[in-house]
């Protein structure tokens, strides 16, 4: 007797990610996050604009996190290049800053700008906004959830 396994579907791609920030330390802190979900194709770095800017040119991503204070522009400047130079109105953005008072997150949430995560964040925050805009299954939340049920 033959059992029939469910085809594991090859057309969805794991998505691929570009971390945009200036600090050295804070690319690599996300990067490191989001590299140990396993929930990625790729995670890219850059600390500039110009840099994220050549990355884009060369290679399709899913989402961009960009720090909203960069040396050469503003964050939101940046969601504003890629998405009208770009064409590409799939690119998702997660916009993050230690520096948003009230004034500017108003006029982020005027240029567009739909998700924000305020620094410092752990892990776990990032994986669920993360999680969230890409509408995906957060794998820490679903560890925590086996857990629970496996303690009670």
């Amino acid at each position: 007797m033959a059992v029939k396994l469910p085809l594991k579907d090859v057309s969805v791609e794991k998505p691929s990610v570009l971390v945009l920030d200036d600090e050295d330390k804070i690319c690599e802190i996300i990067r490191r996050f989001l590299v140990s979900s396993n929930m990625f194709r790729n995670v890219v770095v850059a600390d500039t604009v110009s840099i994220a800017l050549m990355k884009i040119r060369n290679e399709k991503f899913d989402l961009i996190i960009v720090d909203y204070n960069l040396p050469d522009k503003k964050g939101t400047h940046f969601i504003d290049i890629v998405s009208k130079s770009f064409g590409q109105s799939k690119i998702k953005f997660l916009l993050i800053s230690g520096f948003l008072d009230n004034k500017t997150m108003a006029d982020c949430v005027k240029q567009g700008v739909k998700h924000v995560l305020v620094k410092p964040f752990t892990r776990m925050m990032l994986m669920r906004k993360v999680s969230e805009i890409l509408k995906v299954a957060n794998p820490y939340e679903m560890a925590d959830k086996v857990l629970k049920k496996v303690n009670k």
